[in-house]
């Protein structure tokens, strides 16, 4: 297995593309924003439980440091990712600037405690 590492810009965000290769063949990639927010990891899905996300979130934190963001942005399967992975997330603030979530839409815990 061979991990790549291509800068990239897509949706107008910069950052690097990690691709698992083998034989050549693409079976798995993580984008991670400059910042080193993951943006989005995908294996193959007759892959998946090899453990090439595992690599490719290894090789990635190796090379950059990586944040999971915050769980008000990730998808279930996200959420699996960055609990089995583990490591650091990124303040909602600055994942929020990115990904270009306005946070004023959720309750925060002073607004709760006022209720």
């Amino acid at each position: 297995m061979e991990i790549t590492a291509t800068p990239t810009t897509e949706d107008g965000l910069t950052g690097t593309r990690y691709a698992a290769l083998d034989e050549g063949v693409e079976v798995g990639f993580l984008l991670a924003h400059e910042t080193g927010l993951i943006l989005n990891v995908e294996v193959d899905e007759d892959r998946q439980g090899e453990g090439i996300a595992r690599a490719l979130y290894e090789h990635a934190d190796s090379a950059q440091g990586l944040y999971h963001i915050p769980a008000w942005g990730r998808t279930p399967d996200g959420d699996a990712f960055a609990t089995a992975m583990g490591g650091d997330v990124m303040d909602d603030e600055q994942a929020a600037a990115i990904v270009g979530m306005d946070l004023s839409i959720y309750e925060t815990e002073t607004e709760t405690d006022e209720w």
